[in-house]
Parts: C-alpha cells; sequence; structure tokens
C-alpha cells in the first residue's frame, strides 16, 4: 500500500506512455461500459452545445469521445506537466491511432444514428479542446454545463480526507442542474507506473454515496464488471456516479 498526501508525490514524472501501455493498450470491457454510461449521461441533459470539463484527464482520449459530439467546448483539465505535453501532442497528430481507435467506435455507437459524428474525431477534438495545466483542488465553482471525471479523485492521494476535498471540487464546478459523471478505481491501494509509485484511497459504493451527500442530488452509483477481482494490477472493479449539481 502506497501512503501519503497528494504533494508528497512527484507527478510531473509520471510516464504518460507507459500508463498507456499498461492500462489501455489491451482495452477492457469494463473501460468500454464506463464510455457507455458516460454518453448516456451527458446525453440526458437533451444539449448538443455544452461546455464540458473532463478533470484529471491524463493521457486518455475515451472521455473526450463521449462529449465530442455534445460539447460545443472542452475543456481538459490536468495537473501533471508530462500529461498536459502528452495530451497536447496526441490531439496535434490529428489522427486516430491505437488503442483510441477502439474507443471511438464505442463511443459513437453510444450516440446513435441521430448523433452527427465527425470522421475524424481527433481533428475535430483539436478544435473544441482547451487543455489547461491545474489542480483539481483549484477548479472554478459553477463554470461548466457537465463535468466528467476518471480514476483522478482516487489516484492523487492515499488519505480519505483529500480524497472527499477533490470530489467536493469536482462537484462544485458545475452549474445548478449540470450533469456530473464520474469512474472510479474500486479496492485500489495505490499503483506503480514505470517504476514509479503513487497512492490511491480505496473506494466502494458505498464510500462515494458518502462522498457526494450533500454536494449533488439525485446521485446513482453502480458498480462495473466483476466487484472484487483484480482487473489489470492495483484494482478491482470500477464504480461509476452520476449525480446533478447543486
Amino acid at each position: 500500500m502506497t501512503q501519503g498526501a497528494n504533494n508528497d508525490f512527484a507527478w510531473d514524472r509520471f510516464d504518460p506512455d507507459a500508463y498507456v501501455e499498461h492500462y489501455y493498450s489491451d482495452p477492457h470491457p469494463d473501460d468500454d461500459d464506463v464510455v457507455r454510461l458516460t454518453v448516456a449521461a451527458l446525453a440526458s441533459l437533451g444539449r448538443r452545445d455544452l461546455e464540458v470539463v473532463d478533470v484529471g484527464t491524463g493521457p486518455n482520449l475515451f472521455p473526450l469521445f463521449a462529449a465530442l459530439p455534445l460539447a460545443r467546448q472542452l475543456t481538459v483539465w490536468e495537473y501533471a506537466a508530462s500529461n498536459v505535453d502528452w495530451l497536447r501532442r496526441e490531439l496535434g497528430r490529428g489522427e486516430l491511432r491505437k488503442p483510441w481507435d477502439h474507443f471511438w467506435p464505442v463511443a459513437a455507437s453510444a450516440h446513435g444514428a441521430g448523433v452527427a459524428l465527425p470522421a475524424n474525431p481527433v481533428a475535430a477534438l483539436a478544435g473544441k479542446v482547451e487543455v489547461v495545466q491545474g489542480s483539481i483542488f483549484d477548479l472554478p465553482s459553477r463554470r461548466w454545463d457537465a463535468a466528467t471525471m476518471f480514476f483522478c479523485a482516487e489516484s492523487i492521494t492515499a488519505r480519505q480526507d483529500e480524497f472527499e476535498k477533490a470530489c467536493q471540487s469536482f462537484a462544485r464546478a458545475v452549474k445548478p442542474g449540470g450533469i456530473l459523471a464520474a469512474a472510479f478505481l474500486a479496492g485500489s491501494r495505490g499503483y506503480s507506473v514505470a517504476g514509479q509509485d503513487y497512492p490511491a484511497v480505496s473506494v466502494t459504493p458505498e464510500t462515494l454515496q458518502r462522498a457526494f451527500e450533500g454536494l449533488s442530488r439525485d446521485i446513482e452509483v453502480r458498480g462495473i464488471g466483476e466487484m472484487g477481482e483484480e482487473i489489470r494490477s492495483g484494482y478491482s472493479g470500477m464504480v461509476f456516479l452520476t449525480a446533478r449539481a447543486v
């Protein structure tokens, strides 16, 4: 188990290519479910002009694919300089490459035939995305119509109070009535990327429900996949949350 607070770790040394290789080179059905659930959550607002923020994006394009057809503007809010550089390079390539060529069809299918889809999603993202280097703890309040977050709040600290503070900041970033959609790794005790150890808070549906009570309404929490069985390394299942900001 890796202990420590958020500022105890050298996040700028985070290796995005090693992370992608370990977590996404062999896409898991649970990841596909997260994409589908996120599309459904965002689509529930019934709009195609959303301002959306994805918090703690890391080296990951699938949250952006989920939002792309419904968003007028997308903000990527990422702390680690190495991940910020990776995102800018990846979006600047203008091409859909592995493993993201797996996730775009998943998102496109979830949006359905009635939604206009770009022929080149990476080029379309480049025209809509602003990559901002910033901490989850410094998010502006009530700024966006919707916020997504994938495997961030529980994976930046081993302290429960910091995890809850991160959830609060995430929830408060959205205008009242807006959508929150977030996926969390269940049962994580820390993880390693390219030999560097990083912390985590162990999340369950019950602890997640408590973390968001009072911060949002219409909270729905569900497990994804075979909860309790180790997936890849460092976690056992996922938990998906949707809620409305207050």
